[in-house]
């Protein structure tokens, strides 16, 4: 049985959860989906040896996100590693990004960099706080973006006097809808728009 998302390629060329966790999504459903991380390794590979998650022989967090994916490690602070994406562009559906504005700029993979390589290329950007503003580039996590601001850690304690809680990876507030409906407006109007999704809205 063909799953929905078969014939779908997606670069994946984002950090830690609330982007590469999207992209698993559509990996799940068929999508052929290219992790692209640099020469070191995305760092939310060393998530699990951070204090408080759980402890285990093996790498839980970076198999449970990056399952269904190839892997292609890029250096995009090179002309180089820039080139090598620039060609594979062209051949794919979507491309998900999570990095601040800034660093897209200085890695060569905003929206204006990509998308005359591509007239058809769902360019899916996750944001803390937004792309405009004043806290535009500042990087954004469950933790401050969302469960902090939302007031969430504030309503989670133990009890009336204790600490409100810490927040884990939150894996079930992902929003793969956005370049899911994005592509779906390009096929049936043709119009090549950014999907934007701030996890600061997420509340």
């Amino acid at each position: 049985m063909q799953r929905i998302f078969e014939g779908l390629t997606v670069l994946d060329c984002a950090s830690f959860i609330a982007a590469p966790a999207a992209a698993t999504i559509l990996a799940d459903f068929g999508a052929e989906v290219i992790k692209i991380e640099p020469p070191a390794g995305d760092p939310f590979r060393q998530l699990p040896q951070l204090p408080g998650n759980p402890k285990s022989e093996h790498n839980w967090a970076w198999m449970l996100e990056s399952r269904n994916k190839q892997g292609l490690a890029l250096d995009l602070s090179k002309a180089d590693g820039q080139a090598v994406l620039y060609r594979m562009v062209p051949r794919a559906d979507v491309f998900i990004t999570n990095f601040p504005p800034a660093v897209r700029r200085r890695l060569g993979i905003a929206y204006k960099d990509l998308a005359p390589l591509n007239e058809r290329l769902v360019y899916a950007s996750f944001t803390g706080y937004g792309e405009n503003g004043q806290e535009a580039n500042k990087p954004g996590f469950d933790s401050n973006a969302w469960w902090a601001r939302s007031g969430m850690m504030d309503l989670v304690r133990p009890d009336h006097a204790g600490p409100p809680a810490r927040s884990l990876p939150a894996w079930a507030i992902i929003p793969p809808h956005s370049p899911c409906s994005a592509r779906s407006s390009v096929r049936s109007t043709g119009a090549n728009e950014p999907a934007r999704a701030p996890m600061s809205a997420l509340r």
